[in-house]
């Protein structure tokens, strides 16, 4: 995970096997019925989903416990309704149902997941390397939407040629197993303002695969000082990038405002967060092309960047219920 700037950071997926209840249910022929149309219904509009409103969600840290979905369901319900999460793994897991994401759809959310090929190794995986083992993780993801990626970020470990190989080659073999995985680059905004000539990625076309190969476009943002994304140089310079493509836009890292460690939390700071969100969600409803919002409520290398004020709570929870439906 990425900051804008300096703002580096990490994520470790952590895989957990858990055990899964089962039980035997009879049921009447016409409330059996019933709940096969029902959902019908449901998976309808699942495929609308991030097609026809804005998906807004999070990563939450899990705070190193068991149930990685309890942090989730509390945030939730101080800054939701939350209905996409964001997760990582730190290497490409044998299937779905061993990922970070494996309890997602239980717990009726929508997942965008990222991995990196085994070792980090990028040409061995443009190469075809691990395509069996790709191919075996995509047949296991379930049929619903989920966003996928790989090696986001790839700024900082490979040129835009490699990039541009490892995508192409990695959507052929996700899509051939699995064609409801949204597939598609996530990049780094830290490396595109061409005012920062020591750390731009110079010409952007170059790190696009292009629309066939690639379901979304996607920028990972963060502001220490909170200010709108959408006034910031290198979040346009993306935009500007990536909307001739036609393909849809999604923020899958989003911070505000970050907390130094021992620093006492700063209000006018928390305020500057909260209007900085209200003013980027009234943008981003104006502009549809930007389908996905996930707000990373975990630390960094520089602190804290979760939201635990009250006014930039309620700032983000009124983007969320302006946002899809489960």
């Amino acid at each position: 995970m990425a900051g804008d700037s300096v703002e580096r950071m990490g994520a470790t997926g952590r895989q957990r096997s858990r055990p899964r209840a089962s039980r035997r249910l009879v049921l009447p022929a016409a409330v059996l019925v019933c709940a096969l149309v029902g959902t019908a219904w449901w998976w309808e509009g699942r495929e609308r989903y991030a097609v026809d409103c804005l998906a807004v969600g999070a990563h939450v840290d899990d705070l190193g416990r068991d149930d990685r979905l309890e942090t989730f369901r509390e945030v939730d319900r101080l800054m939701g309704p939350l209905t996409m999460r964001r997760s990582f793994d730190p290497a490409l897991p044998p299937s779905f149902a061993e990922s970070d994401a494996a309890g997602d759809a239980v717990a009726g959310l929508h997942s965008f997941v990222s991995w990196k090929p085994p070792d980090g190794d990028h040409a061995g995986a443009a190469q075809g390397r691990y395509d069996d083992e790709i191919a075996a993780w995509a047949r296991s993801v379930p049929r619903t939407g989920v966003y996928a990626t790989a090696y986001h970020e790839p700024e900082n470990d490979m040129t835009a040629a490699e990039f541009v190989a490892l995508q192409r080659h990695l959507y052929r073999v996700v899509k051939d197993a699995n064609e409801t995985i949204r597939w598609g680059p996530v990049y780094m905004s830290y490396w595109w303002d061409p005012a920062e000539p020591s750390h731009y990625v110079g010409d952007p076309q170059a790190w696009w695969p292009g629309a066939e190969f690639a379901d979304f476009a996607g920028l990972d943002w963060y502001g220490a000082d909170p200010r709108p994304m959408t006034t910031s140089p290198n979040f346009l310079h993306w935009y500007e990038a990536m909307r001739p493509t036609g393909e849809p836009m999604v923020i899958p890292e989003y911070g505000q405002y970050v907390l130094p460690e021992a620093e006492r939390p700063d209000q006018a700071r928390q305020r500057a967060r909260a209007e900085a969100i209200r003013a980027d969600a009234a943008w981003i409803a104006e502009h549809p092309e930007i389908r996905v919002w996930l707000y990373w409520q975990d630390t960094g290398h520089q602190g804290d960047w979760a939201m635990t004020d009250e006014g930039s709570q309620r700032a983000w929870a009124a983007a969320a219920l302006a946002g899809c439906r489960p």
